[in-house]
């Protein structure tokens, strides 16, 4: 698909979920399928003329690409804005911080960054929507900050060193570390991440089809914790049954398994696949 056909896509996307996002629950929330929405909040360094600030921040990913777009009330009016998507949620100090880029030793510039620049009307209102062909990864977007944006400051908000605004006005958290959505993500990545284990803990190394030095015995008793890993020179599901737990363990890797042993028996840890016993396993009272 070409890239202009993926953002006329990614803006037919925001433009229906945008309504969404007007009427959201609070910052990180899904608010539609590949959509993130955020309220705006002001920092703690935001100027009394903004305490009626209130807008929202939604980003939607689709088709490979990323569409941003925030709509403000509450600005001084016929003034320059700037917001920046960034890879850190809403808490000081460091509100926001670094900017989102795509390749994170690339240009401070769009297309490796996201920057959205409008000015606000007569009546203090504002909007504007920034597109990209890539998607953002996924717990990468923390929020969208909100800067004063006059001419003479231009240029500095792009380059600053760190991208330490001193004129912070509001932050819209979106995958940030306290956001639902974050949140959602990081139990996701501790589940699937592999769990240490001690060094002492058995290793059942399967070659050739067959667990080398024969079947291996593992006994523990209820309440122990059970720590065994598995090596293999072939891809397969190791299933222990009993407590029906599977993992994959790739061609020439090694899977790791801990867990409590609530369950007293006798079990078989199988290659499932090839239905294949490479360990028995048992839980003594």
């Amino acid at each position: 698909m070409s890239s202009a056909r993926k953002l006329l896509l990614l803006a037919a996307a925001i433009a229906v979920t945008a309504g969404l996002a007007a009427c959201g629950n609070g910052g990180g929330g899904e608010s539609d399928e590949g959509t993130i929405s955020g309220k705006f909040e002001l920092t703690e360094e935001a100027p009394a003329a903004y305490d009626g600030l209130e807008g929202d921040a939604t980003l939607t990913r689709a088709d490979g690409g990323t569409a941003v777009k925030i709509a403000v009330t509450g600005l001084e009016a016929n003034t320059d804005y700037m917001s920046h998507l960034h890879v850190g949620g809403c808490q000081p100090p460091l509100v926001g911080g670094p900017h989102f880029r795509y390749d994170p030793e690339g240009s401070e510039e769009p297309p490796n960054e996201i920057h959205l620049m409008f000015k606000s009307n007569a009546e203090g209102d504002g909007e504007a929507e920034a597109t990209s062909d890539r998607e953002v990864p996924a717990g990468e977007a923390g929020s969208v900050v909100l800067h004063l944006a006059s001419e003479m400051k231009m240029s500095a908000f792009v380059h600053e060193e760190g991208h330490e605004h001193p004129d912070k006005i509001a932050c819209a958290e979106l995958e940030g570390p306290q956001s639902e959505t974050a949140k959602a993500a990081e139990e996701e990545a501790e589940a699937d991440a592999e769990p240490e284990v001690a060094a002492s803990a058995p290793t059942i190394v399967v070659r050739d089809g067959e667990p080398v030095g024969g079947i291996e015995k593992l006994e523990y008793g209820a309440g122990d914790q059970i720590e065994f890993a598995v090596e293999s020179d072939v891809a397969e599901e190791i299933h222990v049954h009993g407590y029906d737990l599977m993992k994959d363990v790739p061609a020439g890797g090694t899977v790791a398994f801990s867990f409590p042993a609530e369950i007293e028996g006798i079990f078989e840890v199988e290659m499932e696949g090839q239905s294949l016993q490479i360990a028995e396993l048992r839980v003594n009272p």
